[in-house]
């Protein structure tokens, strides 16, 4: 039987189904998947062994401001350690791998200190302590760089000075000084810069006798050269008018306020002139006095309520009648 053209058509693809199965099928030998390669990873056990301990630490040298040490050294199993110096029990300095002596610097003069050692290794395994030794730094005996005093300016109630600065030989910037009038620590004064101040509230017309001490840190001291200044004289006795209507003008946080009033009168000085001591808390601010202004800058010394009051100064040193208290609610930083 003859078939038609369609019919060889259908046979036609049925012929060649196989061949074309043959051809995609992933399971073909040539597209097999191969085998993934087995590797095999060993592990190092971790090291557990401590250095020993460092043994014979010993002081070999002291200044004023430094201790030096040394130790017989350690031994560890890898080889790589280092060492670390305890001052005190609590204070810990590190030595570079190696390295059996160290200077410790930064002390304080006169002071007796304790160390030990130890060593660390690479995976912090720690050793023993060394022995402990106390080393004594020397005292300090050297007294501050001479300095000279200088008076600037005079008048019926202030004296303004200066002074050149007096360094230290362990800390240089560390001096503090201390101004005599007539022999007695000064009280009434302010500080107008770092080393200058004003005398303030002496009388008119008198001599004074002036002297500065410098003083460092282990109590050795220098005098200044002694100045005698007599200040203006001043028949002025009338103090200003009170200073009115003291009020909190802003607060700029951690207790630091601007106040502001109505400026004072005089019956000599013009109000340029007159100053403005603030009171915090009942005790003068240790901050510039001001001349001739109606606002001033405070802090507050209290954490809660600050009370705030002003007083006026002429040039003659007649202090007036305190202003009304201003009072906020502060919290120092």
């Amino acid at each position: 039987m003859a078939l038609r053209p369609a019919h060889r058509r259908v046979a036609a693809v049925l012929a060649a189904v196989p061949a074309l199965a043959l051809v995609l099928s992933p399971m073909s030998a040539s597209a097999a998947p191969r085998p993934k390669p087995t590797t095999t990873t060993t592990t190092s056990p971790a090291d557990r062994n401590a250095p020993t301990a460092p043994t014979n630490l010993r002081v070999t040298g002291t200044t004023t401001t430094s201790a030096s040490l040394a130790w017989d050294p350690s031994t560890d199993n890898s080889g790589t350690f280092d060492y670390v110096i305890r001052q005190d029990g609590y204070l810990s300095w590190t030595v570079p791998p190696g390295q059996t002596s160290y200077t410790l610097t930064w002390l304080s003069p006169g002071r007796t200190y304790s160390f030990y050692v130890y060593a660390v290794d690479r995976q912090l395994n720690v050793s023993g302590n060394s022995n402990t030794v106390t080393a004594t730094t020397q005292p300090d005996v050297t007294p501050p760089s001479p300095f000279t005093l200088t008076v600037n300016d005079v008048s019926p109630s202030q004296i303004w000075l200066s002074w050149t600065e007096a360094t230290d030989d362990i800390w240089p910037s560390s001096v503090g000084y201390t101004i005599f009038v007539n022999g007695s620590p000064a009280t009434t004064l302010n500080w107008t810069g770092v080393r200058s101040v004003s005398l303030r509230h002496l009388a008119p017309g008198t001599a004074y006798t002036l002297k500065m001490t410098a003083r460092d840190s282990s109590g050795n001291s220098t005098d200044s050269n002694v100045v005698t200044v007599t200040t203006q004289p001043s028949s002025d006795t009338v103090p200003p008018t009170a200073p009115t209507g003291l009020h909190v003008e802003s607060d700029q946080g951690c207790a630091e306020v601007w106040l502001a009033w109505t400026q004072s009168t005089d019956d000599v000085d013009p109000q340029s002139a007159i100053e403005y001591e603030v009171y915090v808390n009942g005790v003068l601010s240790p901050l510039g006095v001001d001349t001739g202004v109606g606002r001033s800058f405070a802090y507050g010394t209290i954490s809660g309520e600050n009370s705030f009051v002003v007083r006026a100064v002429d040039r003659s040193g007649n202090t007036s009648a305190p202003s009304n208290t201003a009072t906020a609610v502060l919290w120092p930083c």
